[in-house]
């Protein structure tokens, strides 16, 4: 109830709407509790107040407005955020599987370094002298002189065993022969 003599303002909070009900609240609504002799200074109170509402209606629907706004805003954002968040995680995975190659590739020359060492010990590790192609094929030259010396020298022993093996026959059948003759 709206009372002239306090000029206190409304007595009940005002309800809570959302920004679409703001929009469908009209000057449809009446009180019709008010006496109905006119007065002066309630119209003048009336007036005024009808106007501050007004206002306060306007501004009320324009801070909906400016809210929306930044509610859209901040949901391109959010989405701004997120595309970024995926395309970090997608260079840090990125990042570890070239770390992950690259320790892979280190482990294997390591390897390859090892079984060079075991391959030619009197290098010491010292591989500065195979800079060129040259370097290198000499010394692939030089071990497949190696590899060859050993065939020959395995052909040898091959040789060598078959003989023995032959001779011991021979000597094995001389034995058994003069055995079944002198018997």
């Amino acid at each position: 109830m709206l009372r002239v003599d306090s000029r206190k303002g409304f007595s009940s909070s005002l309800p809570l709407l959302s920004g679409s009900g703001l929009v469908k609240v009209g000057t449809s609504q009446r009180l019709d509790s008010a006496p109905a002799v006119p007065l002066i200074a309630r119209d003048a109170f009336v007036a005024e107040t009808a106007t501050k509402i007004e206002q306060l209606e306007g501004t009320v629907q324009l801070l909906v407005r400016d809210v929306n706004a930044l509610v859209t805003k901040v949901a391109g954002l959010q989405d701004a955020s997120d595309a970024e968040h995926r395309l970090y995680a997608f260079q840090q995975n990125a990042k570890h599987a070239r770390e992950a190659k690259l320790d892979e590739t280190l482990r294997r020359c390591h390897d390859l370094k090892a079984r060079l060492d075991r391959m030619d010990a009197r290098s010491d590790g010292n591989y500065h002298a195979y800079t060129s192609f040259e370097a290198v094929s000499r010394k692939l030259a030089e071990f497949e002189s190696f590899r060859e010396e050993a065939q020959r020298v395995e052909r040898n022993v091959t040789l060598r065993a078959w003989l023995f093996c032959s001779a011991l026959v021979l000597a094995a059948a001389i034995i058994v022969a003069s055995n079944v003759l002198a018997g």
